[in-house]
């Protein structure tokens, strides 16, 4: 696992590219982020709205008569199913066996059978949910701090295929299977906010002979430019190439609604003011600024702009130095995790 400290970010410049060509999207806060994604590729119960099978659909007709035409309270006899449908006893039953199994009749005595509510319902639209067993990829977000420890188990995010590269995955941030599991478990709310599909209702991973219960992960690292976007604060993540820093702006990789994206730790809150004067020292710094004069500056984050107050002296100099802080193209990268927010510098 690369800690945060090794991997590269963007600079000035290319953040002002940025903030300019993701303008049609009205960001009012950027970040930089090295997303590190679980694609989980699993077996699971999918619920799948099928056609009726005809055999079903006689059985189900011949019991809804049988109903209609005498006194079945408690459930059609076996004998009265044979004779409606002039089939052998052993075929009747094996059918009645079949359709009990997926829950649209139900037995009510020892050769008498009711319809339930379920087998009402697939007789009147000839259609049923089904479950069937398929494959489905899942992606899951590493939460890690800094120095590339998990800080927390990795959870569901719905980051869509982007470019990216591969990541070497160590014992301590594998993936659990559970971890999945719990996902699917969730509330129906839960998983309309983070996109998570609601027609997988259960996973398969008991071992079977022929290997399809295997979970396979896929490991990658994203680079992501993320923007909270227009009045409504959605979340929008845009894929980054790092070779040119190609910002492909066109199709967001990420997409989620204000308050989804607190899975994201480092999304939740902007760094304490003291991060942010370290940050504008440092920059500082490297434009030989005498410190003297930088500490009496008085800093005021309202995203994106970093506001700094100072003395006119520092501003003689900065003026002197050509600085492209006064054309609104300086920006910063606050932090030292793998999320960074970005700040465009204003001084006054």
């Amino acid at each position: 696992m690369d800690r945060a400290s090794s991997l590269i970010f963007p600079g000035s410049k290319t953040l002002a590219g940025w903030w300019r060509q993701l303008a049609p999207y009205q960001p009012q806060a950027l970040w930089v982020a090295y997303a590190f994604v679980h694609r989980i590729d699993a077996p699971v119960s999918v619920l799948c709205d099928r056609p009726v099978e005809p055999l079903t659909l006689l059985l189900l007709q011949a019991m809804n008569l049988e109903c209609k035409g005498g006194n079945h309270q408690a459930g059609v006899p076996l004998a009265d199913l044979e004779d409606r449908l002039r089939l052998p006893a052993p075929m009747v039953q094996r059918m009645l066996l079949d359709i009990e199994d997926v829950g649209f009749i139900a037995r009510t005595g020892l050769n008498s059978w009711q319809t339930t509510p379920a087998g009402q319902q697939a007789l009147s639209h000839k259609h049923a949910p089904v479950n069937v067993r398929a494959r489905r990829v899942f992606p899951f977000l590493e939460r890690l701090d800094a120095g590339g420890q998990r800080a927390a188990h990795a959870h569901f995010l719905p980051i869509g295929e982007c470019v990216h590269v591969g990541w070497q995955v160590d014992d301590t941030h594998r993936f659990e299977s559970r971890w999945l599991a719990e996902s699917i478990a969730q509330p129906a709310e839960w998983k309309k906010m983070l996109q998570f599909p609601q027609d997988v209702t259960a996973l398969h991973n008991e071992p079977a002979d022929d290997g399809s219960h295997v979970i396979i992960d896929r490991p990658e690292r994203v680079l992501l430019a993320l923007i909270r976007a227009g009045a409504a604060g959605e979340l929008l993540g845009f894929a980054i190439k790092v070779d040119g820093w190609l910002l492909f702006d066109r199709t967001p990789a990420v997409r989620l609604p204000q308050g989804a994206d607190r899975v994201w730790p480092d999304l939740a809150q902007a760094p304490p003011i003291g991060v942010w004067q370290e940050t504008w020292r440092d920059w500082c710094r490297q434009r030989q600024m005498p410190a003297s004069e930088v500490d009496n500056c008085t800093l005021t984050f309202h995203a994106p702009r970093l506001e700094v107050q100072a003395p006119s002296r520092l501003m003689q100099r900065l003026h002197a130095s050509r600085s492209d802080l006064f054309k609104g193209e300086t920006w910063l990268l606050v932090g030292d995790g793998y999320t960074r927010l970005a700040a465009q510098l204003t001084i006054r």
